[in-house]
């Protein structure tokens, strides 16, 4: 008899007894708490999650992380942001928050090895492409030299070697690292000394503001012109690399009064479509995970300075609501901006999402503006009707 096919055989059996219906589905793995720290593990997870577009587990995961922030940054809980790290992760493991699980591991303090667990977790936020990169070595280190004054036999060489690691990958903010209380008895060490002299890093030390944008800039992937977000990609589903908090200075909707974080909303790089010696044009996209779908999204065209002062800021495209989308198009810097309205073809009311499609897209109003040799963002053609905020303009 032949070898029949595995799939062949599950038609074979389905064909031989109708009133039951076989179907094979693909679970995702998931972690439990015991593994949040095995790195290939963990990114195994990442990939099968991002292959099934699980996307209902990242927005899940997404509400914990910023619950966790506010524990951590607002309300100074750092074991009730702990908590919450964790669960975000379990759900679904992003580099940011692993990152953030490694502050606040530090800190809670020593108390059941919190420090050893901080190293672990910047190693797997690394493992996941957290950016700036330098600040996981960075951070790695200021978690050694803490642990070195509890446990002596910890290798200054511990310190000195991701700090060394840190400096060759950009770290320049040296002002940081002499105001770190935990760096303190480090840097009066020979073992320092030795790997800053040979670093010279005397020389660049005057400029670390200026190498933290610089950071910024070399964490977008470029794009060249033409550059377009269309129908398909208003939500942004293709760009989920978070932005660090460590870049806040250049994204000012990022702060509030509180305590200078949205918890409501994440931010994600999206690509750099300019860079001239007078100024570098960036895309990020801002976006609120509350909900399960449809959640607002908003890319913004950002300007900015060599020193990393903006220059001018433009809405570039969005998914503000289930009818009202924004697409945009930068082309030989014209930039082509129009506010669309979605029709259904069910009320969206009634019918869920996942059920419903667009039927089509009405055109509300189209914008034209152009990016000038300075970084400014000029009018070209902007009609009375056009809105140049998340909202449209009244029909």
């Amino acid at each position: 008899m032949k070898h029949i096919p595995f799939y062949l055989a599950l038609v074979f059996l389905a064909g031989c007894s109708p009133e039951k219906n076989y179907v094979l589905r693909v679970k995702p793995q998931q972690l439990t708490e015991p593994e949040i720290y095995n790195r290939d593990l963990v990114y195994d997870v990442v990939f099968d999650a991002q292959e099934l577009q699980m996307d209902s587990l990242r927005n899940k995961s997404r509400q914990l992380f910023l619950k966790g922030m506010d524990q951590y940054a607002n309300k100074k809980d750092a074991a009730g942001a702990i908590k919450l790290f964790k669960q975000s992760i379990l759900i679904f493991p992003d580099a940011k928050t692993y990152y953030e699980l490694g502050n606040a591991l530090l800190d809670a303090g020593n108390a059941k090895d919190n420090y050893a667990s901080a190293i672990s977790a910047y190693g797997v936020a690394e493992k996941l492409g957290f950016k700036p990169e330098p600040m996981i070595d960075y951070k790695t280190a200021v978690a050694f030299a803490m642990m070195r004054k509890t446990d002596p036999n910890t290798s200054i060489y511990n310190v000195t070697g991701n700090l060394e690691s840190a400096f060759k990958k950009g770290f320049l903010d040296t002002a940081l690292l002499y105001a770190d209380p935990a760096l303190a008895s480090v840097i009066r060490t020979e073992e320092f000394k030795s790997m800053y002299m040979q670093l010279d890093l005397e020389k660049i030390s005057k400029n670390a503001a200026g190498n933290l944008f610089a950071l910024y800039r070399a964490s977008f992937q470029e794009y060249r012109q033409p550059f377009e977000i269309t129908f398909d990609n208003v939500d942004q589903q293709e760009h989920r690399q978070s932005i660090s908090y460590g870049f806040a200075g250049f994204i000012p909707e990022m702060e509030n009064v509180s305590f200078g974080r949205d918890v409501s909303h994440d931010f994600f790089y999206v690509g750099k479509v300019a860079e001239t010696p007078a100024y570098t044009a960036v895309l990020y996209s801002s976006i609120s995970f509350w909900g399960e779908l449809m959640q607002p999204v908003t890319t913004k065209l950002v300007t900015y300075d060599p020193a990393g002062n903006i220059i001018a800021a433009k809405i570039f495209a969005g998914q503000f609501s289930a009818e009202k989308i924004k697409v945009g198009k930068i082309e030989n810097n014209e930039i082509t901006l129009q506010d669309y309205k979605r029709i259904w073809k069910e009320p969206i009311d009634k019918v869920p999402f996942d059920e419903n499609k667009v039927e089509k897209y009405e055109l509300v109003a189209k914008a034209t503006f152009r990016l000038t040799e300075t970084g400014d963002i000029v009018e070209v053609s902007v009609p009375a009707n056009y809105s140049d905020s998340v909202v449209f303009a009244k029909q």
